[in-house]
């Protein structure tokens, strides 16, 4: 287990001190200027939840509704702002606050795949003089699909592609245009999405937020364990960012980890392959750079290494031994480096070096993480894309052409681990050699 009392002291911490600056200018009014004039206290916290529900997924989105508005108690200190998009319904924006379930704004038809619906809800919630707080989670819920994608609207005109979904590089620059439009930051990132606790996305999201929390695996139609939350929230609306993000992964343990028929499930199954983590991001520049030392490491290709690296991502992917929804082909970066570094200490040192590098990197950027008992300690809160063929690499996948090499992924530009895919991973006897670049 890594030492995430100390992480989390350490945080706290620095969080306390940048929060005793005082300004003291305006504390006290002279007869000639008058009383100053009376202004709301900030909420503690709002949430912005991007409930793009233009799909299959909306028939669970009234009993989603139904579960928020019983849950949240203390809507003084917490607000919740919700863009939803349903298949047959119109869009809106409606919030929930001590003025009850209010719709602010309806639309039309949008495109909830688009990163400008994103970024224009963003800028709404972080500027709507009701919903001003101190702290702020940006929740995303939708189908995901790791690098390929989130958020599918299905439901788009005829003229329209008939199944859009938003890349994970228009994913990054909607929540980036969103906050730079409002000036505002934001403290948490949620991603309620199968597959996408991947560095790919997360480091896409670095220093968007304080920290990112998602699944490495498939995520239950349940979804986050929104009860707890809104409950824990309305119970201790003081919460700090670093603790709101490690209790959503503990509830979300609480949650998948009960015995059959003990909590009123959507569906009465044991979700045995669930897991979630908390990222921090700003920790990703140093992992992303021992990926590109690995990369130099490694490459030109040794024919005599690429048993070792290929033994060691197929251990550390579960999607290959077990029936796990919308989880392929991710190995687990902590468990194939430290397999790879086991293997290869003796004969090649400094291979072994380049994956130490990044076990270091990748300890930094886990703050938190839990996985159920049945990964057999296989996730561990982080994982990376390998392809086992050249098919897979190159995926026309949902009428996109969305190679790995060729969706703007910022983690593909600045590692250069699409180079050791294509040494390592194309199917060479099949397929032959890869291109040259």
């Amino acid at each position: 287990m890594r030492h995430e009392g100390i992480k989390r002291m350490l945080f706290c911490v620095l969080v306390t001190a940048a929060m005793m600056t005082i300004t003291a200018s305006s504390a006290l009014a002279t007869k000639e200027d008058g009383p100053a004039p009376e202004v709301d206290a900030p909420r503690k916290w709002t949430i912005a939840m991007y409930w793009a529900s233009d799909n299959n997924l909306d028939e669970y989105t009234d009993y989603f509704v139904s579960l928020w508005r019983e849950h949240l108690t203390n809507t003084e200190d917490v607000a919740l702002c919700v863009f939803m998009d349903r298949l047959e319904l119109p869009a809106n924006i409606s919030t929930l606050t001590e003025d009850g379930w209010v719709e602010k704004i309806t639309y039309e038809e949008v495109n909830s795949s688009s990163p400008d619906t994103l970024a224009t809800f963003i800028e709404y919630a972080l500027t709507e003089p009701s919903l001003a707080s101190d702290n702020f989670m940006l929740m995303i819920q939708n189908h995901g699909n790791g690098y390929l994608g989130l958020c599918s609207d299905e439901g788009l005109p005829d003229s329209d592609l008939p199944k859009v979904w938003m890349s994970i590089d228009d994913l990054g620059k909607g929540i980036r245009a969103g906050t730079d439009a409002a000036d505002k930051t934001i403290d948490i990132i949620a991603l309620d999405a199968c597959t996408l606790g991947t560095v790919e996305i997360a480091y896409e999201l670095r220093k968007t937020a304080s920290y990112l929390v998602a699944s490495e695996l498939g995520v239950p139609f349940d979804g986050m364990n929104y009860a707890d939350l809104l409950s824990g929230l309305s119970e201790t609306p003081s919460i700090e960012p670093l603790d709101l993000a490690c209790k959503l992964v503990d509830d979300y343990e609480a949650w998948y980890s009960a015995p059959l028929h003990t909590l009123p499930t959507l569906y009465p199954y044991l979700q045995d392959f669930a897991s979630l983590s908390v990222i921090d991001l700003y920790a990703l520049d140093q992992l992303v750079d021992a990926f590109a030392l690995f990369a130099d490491a490694v490459t030109p290709k040794d024919n005599s290494l690429g048993m070792y690296l290929k033994t060691a991502a197929v251990q550390a992917d579960v999607s290959l031994w077990m029936n796990n929804m919308g989880t392929w082909f991710y190995p687990d970066i902590q468990v194939m480096f430290t397999t790879l570094a086991a293997s290869t200490r003796d004969a090649y040192p400094d291979v072994a070096g380049a994956c130490d590098d990044i076990l270091e990197a990748a300890d930094l950027a886990i703050i938190h993480d839990w996985a159920s008992w049945r990964m057999r300690g296989l996730v561990t809160g982080l994982s990376v894309f390998a392809c086992p063929s050249i098919g897979i690499f190159e995926v026309n996948w949902d009428t996109f052409a969305r190679a790995y090499d060729s969706v703007g992924l910022d983690f593909v530009e600045d590692s250069d681990w699409d180079i050791v895919l294509m040494e390592y991973f194309y199917t060479l006897k099949q397929y032959g050699n890869p291109p040259v670049a």
